[in-house]
């Protein structure tokens, strides 16, 4: 039989030297070998790992599926590669890439698998962190205008095609520019970072908010009722009023933000529509000596429409 004696001392030597971890089973399943860096990384010694099954080594839910991966390989032969998850004996998880091969006995038929394991649990934290940096603002912490749009873009389709309505606010800080020239961009990068945290903070589940460029915020939110929304506007711009924020040498300075609110109805082909309706109510907020929430209804005419679906 292909494992009817120990390996030679020699060979596994060479398995030992190997940092990738090595293992190698029986038609039954069962570990008739591996090297040191498959225990490690098991988390168990070899002599714990030589004649037990998988089962013996994992928990039940890791087992089976990695039981019936080699069932697969063993009922079809040649090579399987696949990510998988594992568990260690002291709990941990890893993610991991299998790559096995069957072990072929003198008469021809599948005699047992050979396989390696590549740990790629740091990599698979790299990407999601990365992800996490695409979509996000690297000041304030929020949403980007890429990640917020394609939110605004994929509730916008869910509602229009259950025929109901969102709603969604501009907001926009006051005098920044003045803030940046008198107290400085340490100063003005302070406020957006308030500012961001104190809209994050005080909003209802589902609710989300994104930093869209510079000084301006949009806010997409799960109510599609314009009254609660523009109760929504309200509480946020007086909470922004309340921030307390240092100027520099013991000087406070006031913030405010002015806000405009729409909602999108039901002929709206896109969200664009919508997000143009509330930046009209934010012109109109400013116009009327900013520190305001206006409600843009449908009839408002767009004097300052943008192509938002440029980036």
């Amino acid at each position: 039989m292909l494992f009817s004696h120990l390996l030679p001392d020699l060979v596994q030597s060479v398995l030992d030297a190997l940092p990738t971890p090595v293992f190698f089973k029986d038609r039954a399943g069962v570990y008739q070998g591996c090297n040191r860096a498959f225990a490690r990384l098991i988390g168990r010694r070899r002599r714990e790992i030589i004649g037990m099954t998988v089962f013996d080594i994992s928990p039940q839910e890791y087992a089976q599926s990695h039981f019936d991966a080699d069932a697969v390989l063993m009922q079809s032969g040649g090579e399987q590669r696949y990510e998988a998850q594992i568990k260690r004996c002291d709990g941990e998880r890893r993610h991991v890439v299998f790559h096995k091969a069957a072990l072929y006995g003198a008469d021809g038929e599948v005699a047992g698998i050979v396989g390696t394991i590549l740990d790629i649990t740091e990599r698979k934290a790299l990407e999601v962190k990365l992800a996490a940096m695409a979509e996000r603002d690297a000041l304030t912490g929020l949403f980007n205008r890429r990640a917020i749009l394609a939110h605004l873009e994929a509730l916008h389709r869910d509602r229009r095609q259950a025929s109901q309505p969102l709603c969604l606010m501009m907001c926009d800080v006051d005098y920044f520019k003045s803030i940046n020239d008198r107290y400085g961009h340490g100063v003005g990068d302070e406020v957006l970072r308030k500012v961001a945290h104190t809209l994050c903070q005080n909003l209802r589940d589902g609710d989300r908010v994104g930093r869209i460029g510079g000084e301006e915020f949009l806010i997409v939110l799960a109510t599609a009722d314009v009254d609660d929304a523009r109760q929504v506007a309200e509480r946020l711009r007086h909470l922004i009023a309340s921030m307390d924020v240092h100027g520099g040498e013991g000087t406070s300075l006031s913030v405010t933000i002015s806000i405009g609110v729409a909602q999108s109805l039901q002929h709206d082909e896109d969200w664009s529509g919508a997000v143009a309706r509330a930046d009209e109510g934010l012109y109109a907020a400013k116009r009327a000596g900013r520190d305001k929430v206006v409600v843009t209804d449908a009839q408002t005419r767009l004097a300052h429409r943008k192509d938002w679906h440029q980036p």
